[in-house]
């Protein structure tokens, strides 16, 4: 007797990705409510919302890198002050959003949490994104790029003097001036990062959750 191979449904195996990397219930949250395993590339501004941090020049490159990656997903993780100055500065970033169509792909943390985020909490976002964006006009330090190095995350910063310093070549320092050069080399990195296709590929395809539901469940 011979088997239509049209009548069996392949389920493969996988891993519980938040088990397995230890995500904070709260944390998970924010991936269940997003779909941050279907987005790629994901990407993480670990920053408090100033006018130095200059993240309207993140919001140039997620415009850009839209045209490749329609699921983009950029997180900012901290908040902003009540300084007025620093106001007028989120109120102008949130037109910057309006006016490149960007809601659906921009989260800005600090609406979903009242309180800091956690050390535990920063981990997994790390963990969880392809790259971090760290893009300051200036700055006195830069634990973003030694956190990015704990965890192994790629990070892309601006070229000034104090990030060279801690990042030396083992980080990508991008012109702020030119994002349309700075597109093309984060677009390049996203499509010859083996590991992070691989990254890609699992969350998207191997988290055993999301087998159990989408393919297990309905053979029941």
């Amino acid at each position: 007797m011979s088997l239509n191979k049209s009548n069996f449904r392949v389920i493969p195996n996988g891993i519980n990705i938040k088990s397995f990397l230890e995500i904070d219930d709260s944390i998970w949250n924010i991936v269940k409510d997003y779909g941050l395993l279907n987005k790629f590339p994901l990407i993480l501004s670990p920053i408090n919302i100033l006018e130095r941090k200059n993240i309207e020049f993140s919001l140039k490159l997620i415009n850009k890198l839209k045209k490749y990656y329609p699921n983009i997903f950029y997180m900012i993780s901290g908040k902003a002050s009540q300084h007025r100055d620093t106001q007028t500065y989120f109120e102008s970033i949130f037109e910057m959003v309006n006016k490149l169509g960007l809601n659906e792909n921009i989260l800005f943390l600090s609406k979903k949490f009242q309180h800091s985020l956690a050390n535990s909490e920063l981990h997994d976002l790390y963990d969880l994104s392809d790259v971090i964006f760290y893009f300051s006009k200036s700055e006195n330090f830069g634990i973003p790029i030694l956190e990015a190095g704990a965890t192994k995350t790629p990070i892309f910063t601006s070229d000034i003097a104090i990030f060279k310093e801690i990042g030396k070549d083992n980080i990508f320092h991008l012109d702020t001036d030119d994002s349309e050069n700075a597109s093309r080399l984060i677009f390049n990195f996203f499509e010859s990062n083996k590991a992070g296709l691989l990254f890609k590929d699992v969350k998207m395809n191997y988290n055993l959750e999301t087998i159990i539901k989408e393919k297990l469940v309905p053979l029941l």
